[in-house]
């Protein structure tokens, strides 16, 4: 007689892994191909963003109704198995045999994972195998009877309120048919087969015969649960695994959708549709790893039927099945550790033998490495920008020196900045001479790197896709442009960063994606690729294109590389690259007479550097006096004698450090820089625009 649980790893185990891990990829990208053209990386970013924004409080109560789904479950197994089997393990081992089924119903393909729930049950506790088939299959057809009883009650509900939506009737009709056939398959049916096979001799035979004792005992454990009168307790917990289910698969879909979605319609009718076609497309017999592709793919499409956004609906999907697989594996993973520690023991045996020993260090092993990875993972991708920053805000100074400088008297037009100073990034305004501070922009959304027109007219800026998103994410961005004085809004490119204006204003250059450089005609409304990494450019297609400035005169585009590459760089004519060096920001001066970036060497760190376009070297050229010496984001003015910059007392990140903006006339002194922002948040990506004479620098 066994001793307790024991596992035997299957040779093929791997191969099947690798196989559903390649399955899963491969129906994932053809649903990221068909909804956005290509399986497009700007969306592994936005990806992030989403889960990033989603709440731990919403989270966590998922987490709480995935452990009371797991013990009524364990309750209906319980009162299923007691009306056919003398000895049945407690509440707790039946709720740990079924925190660990539902981890690896998700695991294994088609279904496959509820045969876990046969062998634990079987070997851990020594519950005979035709008691848990039975118990499992009056489990499965319960759980549609209930799913089919939801349904109707939504229908009633819509019908007393109004606005019945017709595809429930569809939904519960097939659901109900499908559950009354498989009631009718276990019972009458099963019983016929059992009769059937007891009058038959092919028990005789060796592996056959196995085969059919088991059925046909199956078949009368089926028939002993219908004759104790027990299914009105099933069905009643039937409906509350149901509830509590969908309750928290709700919740989690409102967490996910609510902060970075907007259109999506969150309520119970089509959310449940969603959910409940994501199972049955995870059902399917697929081999998928942990349902991933076939999941997604039920859940999009109906959400592209119901009306939303392709690309949207995608993301949620892909942001919820994660989640819970998350939740849902780590509540698993504790669960079988306990059932490891608890099977033998309860079913009268000695201590785990070794075997067991192995198999639950070998889970510990792989939880610590997944733990290790994953932080290595948060710190990667935080150090890359790629979380939203935080809902951080500062303290308005008083801006008497600002009101009285001289400088600011004599000079006409205006300075463009980003800042937070309203909750979230918008674009201000500060108009001169009258230093009079507008706000251009009131959007939920964060707006930052705003460039002026060449009349002065319009500027283009970024907008977040997704409420909160970091500045040093490439690619949850669109292009807008902003017409000041009317302030109507056009949006020029999704999926578009860092928009510079042509020369003659026709043109807006902006990178696309991280890895592509792009110029939008205006007039035509035509998007032409420029420069795209991996293509027409001698660089892997994982270099980035950061901050791009093209000159319409030389035909070359300056920019930071990142990623697979790392430099400042001159770009063209045509595919030759000439790396200036370090740094960051390479801009070219708005008669392309010369560049100039920031790189380190400054009093605090950084400074900002003049570029020969011809030869490449470099000269000092500003580093402020003062305590804020950190400079960044500089951009010289349309007329060439002055340029706003910010600049920090230390503090590096962009989006985050309390960087002000400053005003310097080109060829002066570094103490005759004038301080135009007080405000003690994040303040960043300047631009100025001036007009007439009193666009002259004093003493030039």
């Amino acid at each position: 007689m066994s001793s307790g649980p024991s596992f035997a790893p299957d040779r093929g185990l791997f191969l099947k892994l690798l196989l559903s891990i390649g399955v899963s990829l491969l129906v994932l990208g053809a649903l990221l191909a068909a909804v956005t053209g290509r399986a497009d990386g700007a969306l592994w970013p936005r990806l992030l963003s989403v889960l990033t924004a989603t709440s731990p409080l919403f989270i966590g109560l998922y987490a709480l109704s995935g452990l009371a789904q797991a013990w009524l479950r364990g309750l209906r197994y319980g009162v299923i198995l007691r009306s056919t089997e003398p000895a049945v393990p407690g509440a707790f081992h039946l709720f740990l045999v079924s925190m660990s089924r539902n981890m690896f119903v998700d695991m294994l393909p088609a279904r496959l994972g509820e045969l876990s729930y046969i062998a634990m049950l079987n070997r851990g506790y020594r519950v005979a195998a035709d008691a848990c088939l039975a118990s499992l299959a009056i489990s499965f057809v319960f759980d549609l009877v209930a799913l089919a009883l939801l349904l109707l009650l939504l229908i009633a509900g819509q019908v007393m309120m109004g606005g019945l939506q017709t595809w429930l009737i569809g939904s519960f009709l097939m659901v109900g048919l499908l559950s009354l056939v498989l009631l009718v398959l276990i019972f009458p049916v099963a019983s016929w087969i059992g009769g059937l096979f007891e009058r038959s001799r092919l028990d005789n035979l060796k592996l056959i015969g196995r085969a059919v004792r088991f059925l046909e005992t199956t078949a009368q454990t089926l028939d002993r649960s219908r004759q104790a009168g027990i299914f009105g307790r099933v069905l009643l917990l039937s409906m509350g695994i149901r509830v509590v289910k969908y309750l928290g698969l709700y919740l989690l879909f409102l967490a996910v959708v609510q902060p970075s979605f907007m259109g999506i319609d969150t309520r119970p009718a089509p959310v449940l549709a969603t959910l409940v076609s994501a199972e049955a497309a995870a059902a399917l017999p697929v081999p998928a790893f942990m349902s991933f592709g076939t999941y997604e793919t039920g859940g999009a499409l109906t959400m592209i039927a119901l009306g939303a956004e392709k690309t949207a609906s995608v993301l949620i999907m892909l942001a919820l099945h994660l989640l819970s697989q998350a939740m849902d594996y780590s509540l698993g993973i504790c669960a079988f550790i306990l059932f490891v520690f608890s099977a033998g023991r309860a079913a009268g045996s000695p201590r785990p033998a070794s075997g067991r020993r192995r198999v639950l260090g070998l889970l510990l092993l792989l939880v610590a490495a997944g733990g290790l990875y994953g932080l290595y993972g948060w710190r990667k991708v935080k150090k890359l920008g790629m979380l939203p920053p935080p809902a951080e805000h500062g303290v308005v100074l008083p801006a008497a020196a600002r009101q009285k400088d001289p400088l600011l008297a004599r000079l006409s037009g205006f300075i463009v900045w980003s800042s937070n100073r309203y909750g979230n990034h918008d674009i201000l305004m500060l108009t001169l001479p009258e230093r009079r501070l507008v706000r251009l922009t009131d959007n939920p959304h964060t707006e930052y790197f705003p460039r002026i027109s060449p009349d002065g007219k319009k500027i283009v800026f970024c907008r977040s896709r997704e409420p909160r998103v970091s500045q040093r994410n490439y690619y949850a961005w669109d292009v807008i442009l902003l017409e000041i004085d009317s302030g109507r809004e056009r949006l020029i490119a999704r999926n578009g960063n860092t928009p510079t204006w042509s020369a003659d204003g026709r043109r807006i250059y902006y990178q696309k994606d991280g890895n592509r450089f792009v110029a939008f005609d205006l007039d035509t409304s035509r998007e032409r690729l420029i420069y795209e990494t991996g293509k027409n450019l001698p660089l892997p297609d994982s270099v980035l294109l950061e901050t791009p400035s093209f000159s319409d005169a030389r035909g070359q585009m300056a920019v930071t590389l990142r990623g697979g590459r790392r430099m400042t760089a001159v770009v063209g004519p045509g595919k030759e690259i000439r790396q200036v060096g370090g740094g960051c920001e390479l801009t070219w001066a708005p008669d392309s007479s010369y560049l100039y970036y920031v790189d380190h060497g400054g009093r605090m760190k950084n400074a900002i550097y003049r570029v020969d376009p011809q030869t490449l070297t470099r000269r000092l050229w500003f580093d402020a006096a003062g305590e804020f010496s950190h400079e960044y984001f500089p951009k010289v003015a349309n007329t060439g004698d002055y340029m706003v910059y910010g600049a920090s007392t230390g503090g590096h990140e962009h989006d985050r450090a309390d960087y002000e903006i400053f005003l310097w006339p080109v060829g002066r002194p570094a103490s005759e820089a004038v301080r135009i922002s007080y405000f003690t948040g994040n303040d960043c990506w300047p631009d100025i625009f001036l007009t007439g004479a009193r666009g002259k620098a004093p003493g030039r």
